[in-house]
């Protein structure tokens, strides 16, 4: 059996027995090993060959431990970045966020504070209260160009009626010169009141809801 067939041979066993469509460090070395021992003995293998050879297995051995090294790193760095989230979600205990909602709670003593918030580009906003059959209640003109506010409803129709206390609906909306819609929404303001670790990352209940870190688009400033 002349050397090329022993070299074809053992590099099918190579790639037979690796897991990984290319050729690993093993493989390779078995591949010189086997090339050394086949060679010719009337016409031996070159001195410079050879040693490119030898640099071949050295450079792939390093490629294949600088690509451990970074697995392990991603791996760090997201076990980092989960730390990281949960001693910020522990640190809202005790204060108050932001959250998206679709309803105002008016007690029937006190003024409802209704958050919002708009996308850039509009040029007219507002904010309307309905009842439950989706009747308008009250109505606000918003400044366009305050990205982020609130306003006071004291619990009084368009009519200067007082309404009964209870949920009622709320609605931003936003549109741009043109007249085409610009994303808006409504903010509650909520305190939190725990924060619980699960497998998916923390979550934050305030107000009597489940929220995630994401659901949360601000932090108050503390009275």
């Amino acid at each position: 059996m002349d050397v090329s067939s022993i070299l074809s041979q053992a590099t099918t066993q190579a790639q037979t027995a690796s897991t990984n469509t290319e050729l690993g460090k093993d493989d390779f070395l078995r591949l010189l090993t086997v090339q050394l021992q086949y060679q010719d003995p009337l016409n031996p293998m070159e001195n410079t060959e050879f040693i490119a050879q030898m640099a071949q297995f050295s450079s792939l051995e390093q490629l294949q431990n600088m690509n451990g090294t970074l697995e392990q790193s991603v791996g760090s760095n997201a076990d980092l970045n989960s730390t990281y989230l949960n001693s910020l979600a522990t640190n809202l205990v005790g204060k108050t966020v932001e959250v998206p909602t679709i309803e105002v709670a008016y007690t029937g003593e006190e003024p409802a504070t209704i958050g919002y918030q708009l996308d850039a580009g509009a040029s007219s906003a507002r904010v309307q209260v309905l009842d439950g059959l989706n009747r308008l209640v009250e109505e606000f003109t918003l400044d366009p160009r305050e990205s982020r506010g609130q306003v006071e409803w004291d619990g009084r129709s368009h009519e200067g009626t007082e309404v009964p206390a209870g949920a009622y609906r709320v609605l931003v909306t936003a549109e741009d010169a043109a007249g085409g819609a610009v994303r808006a929404q409504a903010l509650a303001a909520l305190k939190v009141d725990a924060v619980r670790y699960g497998s998916d990352g923390a979550r934050v209940w305030a107000g009597g809801m489940e929220l995630t870190m994401q659901d949360l688009q601000g932090v108050l400033a503390s009275d």
